[in-house]
């Protein structure tokens, strides 16, 4: 079960990372150097441990190499990609509804798997799937109608809502790709730490050749020396330990586990933001029984692996 605790765990740093993402934004009025610091942290925390744990480096060859470059490639994919549609989501549609649209990382993840590296969907999988996905059905049905009922106010701002959404589905997108690359990488080089470091390596060289030819981008490289607000240093460093538990998970299980328990982040999110740090109001009752299925679907594949 030792995948399973770390994608639960991974779900935990990430749905804490998006609330307190949220709440940087409401207080201070965007994201600010968050993306970018989060990736510092990654590569800090991950390097860190390591020097400190990690196993000795295997044989420097043609594998090993191919591995480096996958890791990059997933790197670019979740740490640069991923990471920027998901906190520019956030700011326009909030963290209960990006987290809603981002469960279909598992829909992009286990198709991927299935086709690159030969993973099947075995009989409780696919029961914990069906329950994560309704549980998710049951939120997306109960909040069109919520929408449908909103005043004026809430129907002009469907404009960046949407917008929102979009970029959700492009993180999710992303972070499913992200997370067969990793799976795939580590055929050659299979050491979660290492990866996660070469990754988070690999977005900071993205940024920073993007800022010789971007205004923009180097700003971000500027501010990353200037001292971070409080909550924005809590969501990079949320979203770094997450990152680095999933690569952790992905070595012990399958993508497609890690994917499906993935999905309880939506929840997790939904009521740190209510309960804990009071950025959105409280779930109802039916998010309560999604909430639950959901759980059930996480407990069949923990129970599976036992």
């Amino acid at each position: 079960m030792i995948g399973e605790i770390f994608a639960i765990l991974a779900a935990f740093c990430y749905a804490f990372g998006s609330v307190a993402a949220a709440k940087n934004a409401r207080e201070k009025g965007g994201r600010g150097n968050a993306v970018l610091l989060s990736i510092v942290l990654t590569a800090g925390f991950s390097g860190g441990l390591w020097l400190i744990m990690g196993p000795m480096l295997p044989l420097i060859d043609t594998g090993f190499w191919t591995g480096v470059a996958i890791f990059v490639l997933a790197g670019v994919l979740a740490t640069v990609l991923g990471r920027i549609f998901f906190f520019r989501s956030i700011e326009l549609a909030g963290a209960i509804e990006t987290g809603l649209i981002r469960r279909l990382i598992p829909v992009f993840a286990t198709a991927l798997a299935i086709l690159f590296l030969g993973e099947s969907l075995t009989g409780p999988n696919a029961l914990a799937f069906v329950l994560v996905f309704a549980a998710v059905a049951l939120v997306v049905l109960t909040n069109r109608r919520e929408i449908a009922t909103n005043d004026v106010e809430t129907l002009r701002a469907a404009g960046g809502r949407n917008t929102g959404q979009v970029l959700a589905l492009m993180s999710a997108a992303s972070y499913g790709g992200s997370h067969v690359a990793r799976k795939f990488a580590m055929r050659w080089l299979p050491d979660p730490l290492i990866g996660a470091f070469i990754g988070a390596a690999a977005a900071f060289a993205w940024f920073a050749l993007a800022g010789l030819f971007s205004a923009a981008y180097r700003r971000h490289l500027t501010e990353l020396f200037r001292r971070p607000t409080g909550w924005q240093l809590i969501a990079a460093a949320s979203i770094s330990l997450g990152q680095t538990a999933q690569f952790v998970a992905l070595s012990f299980t399958t993508v497609t586990a890690v994917a499906i328990i993935g999905t309880i982040e939506m929840f997790l999110a939904a009521w740190l933001a209510a309960w804990v740090l009071h950025t959105e109001e409280r779930p109802g009752r039916v998010f309560a029984l999604a909430s639950l299925m959901a759980m059930a679907g996480v407990i069949i594949l923990a129970l599976v692996r036992v």
